[in-house]
């Protein structure tokens, strides 16, 4: 149920993008590269071990983006699984979004599934928290992004409590890579 929820959200995410991002320019020849107004990224390492997450990132303005970002850990041979869904407003004080240093917070709906001996319990909650961190878009034409950060969120609402779960988690980016454009 969680994959398929996963799945949608991916899904209704890469709608968004090709409905939000702008046609080709029409200036081929110009010498400065075009601006870069989305980021689609994910961490490729820890998709390796099964903590999948995906980004978002769209430009609103000189020094702002909102997004959105899910993820999906599964421990303990699948007993134990986090999913969690967050939007997300970055702050770039240089004025150059999507590119340097940011800060932001972000907002969301986090879900734990523990299945020990038998015993299954689920549990949920809303998170808000902060992050900071600094976004390279790399190559002449800027269609790699790199970036890096930390933060954290604070759980409230819900029932993770009753599940004996930290209720303050940090979110680390130890390498996002994506495409922009």
């Amino acid at each position: 149920m969680r994959r398929s929820l996963f799945s949608v959200f991916l899904l209704a995410a890469c709608f968004f993008v090709a409905a939000a991002s702008p046609g080709s320019a029409a200036d081929e020849g110009a010498q400065a590269p075009p601006a870069r107004l989305n980021i689609i990224s994910t961490n490729p390492i820890l998709d390796m071990f099964t903590w999948l997450n995906v980004e978002y990132e769209r430009v609103i303005m000189a020094s702002g983006t909102i997004g959105a970002a899910a993820s999906y850990v599964t421990f303990d041979d699948g007993n134990n699984t986090y999913t969690s869904a967050n939007v997300f407003y970055r702050y770039y004080p240089a004025g150059i979004a999507p590119e340097g240093f940011f800060f932001g917070g972000r907002l969301g709906m986090t879900s734990v599934k523990d299945e020990e001996e038998g015993n299954s319990s689920t549990g949920s909650a809303f998170g808000f928290g902060i992050d900071i961190g600094y976004t390279w878009l790399i190559g002449r034409p800027k269609r790699m992004a790199l970036s890096l950060g930390i933060g954290a969120v604070r759980y409230f609402g819900g029932d993770l409590e009753d599940m004996d779960v930290s209720m303050t988690l940090p979110t680390i980016r130890l390498v996002n890579i994506g495409i922009a454009f």
